[in-house]
């Protein structure tokens, strides 16, 4: 049966409603400071390559400034906007630019810039996010179309976040974006979170789980808020995704791989058998307050002989699809 498509498309979009608001903002970032990273030689700061193309510059007036970013982003402003009924709140602002006002404060990193992390990070820069840190080495392959929002024919074989930065910059030109061509890993995790200033909050679309579960250890080290997220591929509801807590996700392989190594190697608490949980003979396990976007759909099985990808196709044997990876990415945010 072929799926109706303009319904889930429908459904797909409807998920833009739930972008988040960064309430939890404190300080902002410099838009003088920069990032050092040794070991990423690739390292570009927003406007760098602007040559290649003719985007729109950053406005240097900050009056004008101002007025342009609250013209943009009023809306999301109005959306979290609370009445104001305190006596300690700036009442010379009005409360939903205040929101704006946070939201351009706040430091985002974005890890994975795939079918999930692209939707996500293209929400952000639409949220009115003002620093963002976007963390890929890989490059746009033609069988990412599917599912990826900077694949198009112009830009294979171009670096995922370079193409990304560019779009963003003609969404928002005073958005300050960081890019950091490298893959996270054990090895460089640490270096990578410690050299950004000001870091609000960090979002996984990785799909490989050593630097996930490196990624998320790190967050909780350092007490930086994280949203993860599970497969999406070989599922096709984009309304079964949930929120839940990393120790209550179940048939998710990718998450309890890496759920199993936050234990094994970072010292995590120690869940509990799931049978005897399933008959409720023992408690839940304590939660760990990190979130995880995940689809409660079953997923589809491997077909026979298929085992791993081709050589040319880096979607996978399962298959995916962009309304079910952009209602991940999209879901990652409303629950900030």
């Amino acid at each position: 049966m072929i799926p109706r498509l303009p319904l889930l498309l429908s459904l797909f979009f409807l998920q833009h409603s739930i972008i988040l608001a960064f309430s939890f903002v404190e300080t902002g970032w410099s838009r003088s400071s920069t990032f050092r990273h040794e070991s990423l030689l690739l390292l570009r700061q927003s406007g760098d390559d602007a040559s290649d193309e003719q985007v729109s510059s950053p406005i240097e007036d900050e009056d004008e400034a101002r007025e342009q970013r609250n013209l943009r982003f009023a809306g999301v402003g109005r959306l979290y906007a609370e009445p104001n009924n305190q006596d300690d709140i700036d009442t010379s602002i009005a409360p939903h630019l205040q929101v704006v006002d946070r939201l351009t404060q706040a430091t985002v990193v974005v890890v994975g810039l795939g079918g999930v992390g692209s939707w996500a990070a293209e929400a952000l820069c639409r949220s009115g996010i003002g620093n963002l840190v976007l963390i890929d080495l890989d490059d746009i392959c033609i069988s990412n179309t599917n599912r990826q929002m900077h694949a198009m024919a112009s830009t294979i074989g171009n670096f995922k976040i370079d193409e990304m930065a560019r779009r963003f910059r003609d969404i928002n030109p005073n958005c300050n974006i960081t890019l950091i061509h490298d893959f996270v890993s054990p090895d460089n995790v640490d270096e990578i979170l410690t050299s950004i200033p000001n870091l609000t909050a960090c979002l996984d679309a990785m799909d490989g789980a050593k630097g996930k579960c490196a990624m998320i250890a790190a967050c909780c080290r350092y007490q930086i808020p994280i949203v993860t997220c599970g497969g999406s591929a070989g599922r096709t509801d984009p309304c079964a995704f949930v929120c839940e807590d990393l120790t209550r996700v179940n048939n998710d392989p990718l998450l309890s791989n890496c759920r199993k190594n936050l234990r094994k190697f970072h010292g995590f608490e120690a869940g509990v058998p799931a049978n005897l949980l399933k008959k409720k003979l023992v408690k839940p396990p304590k939660k760990w307050n990190i979130q995880a976007v995940i689809s409660t759909e079953p997923q589809k099985t491997l077909p026979k002989g298929e085992g791993s990808s081709s050589l040319r196709r880096c979607d996978g044997a399962l298959g995916t699809g962009v309304f079910v990876t952009g209602t991940s990415g999209f879901g990652k945010l409303g629950h900030f």
